[in-house]
């Protein structure tokens, strides 16, 4: 509920069914619950605590601010996840968790501050077949 609303006096109410918001599946399964989604967002997770200490320090220069808040940006704001997983075409998979390790190691390096080991280690490597990939499957007929 937005602030807003509750300033202007809208009562806050109880949510009796909430459903995931995803046009795939209706679920949220393209973006997690499969090992290696779930572990890229534990690098993330990994990635934010670090970003949360350095900002929580006093005198921090704030275009040094910026910048870091624009790589987290960066290593948030796409579709990371959706790739990741066995099912996917190895050569998508492959590109988007490289690309996505540079992204957090990039970050690391924002933050002054060396990277995880791990992320010098491929996270997945797909295997899936191109027509069988993402969430664009074919249907059964």
């Amino acid at each position: 509920i937005s602030s807003a609303l509750l300033a202007r006096g809208m009562p806050a109410m109880p949510l009796p069914r909430l459903v995931a918001g995803s046009w795939v599946h209706g679920t949220l399964a393209t973006w997690i619950g499969d090992a290696d989604k779930n572990a890229a967002w534990d690098m993330l997770v990994d990635a934010r605590r670090v970003v949360d200490e350095v900002l929580a320090q006093e005198g921090i220069d704030p275009e040094r601010q910026r910048c870091i808040e624009r790589q987290l940006a960066l290593c948030e704001s796409s579709d990371w996840f959706w790739w990741f997983g066995d099912y996917n075409p190895a050569d998508a998979v492959t590109s988007f968790d490289r690309v996505y390790r540079q992204k957090l190691k990039r970050l690391y390096q924002t933050l002054r501050i060396p990277a995880p080991a791990y992320l010098d280690t491929p996270l997945c490597r797909g295997g899936g077949r191109s027509e069988s990939g993402g969430v664009m499957r074919r249907g059964a007929a």
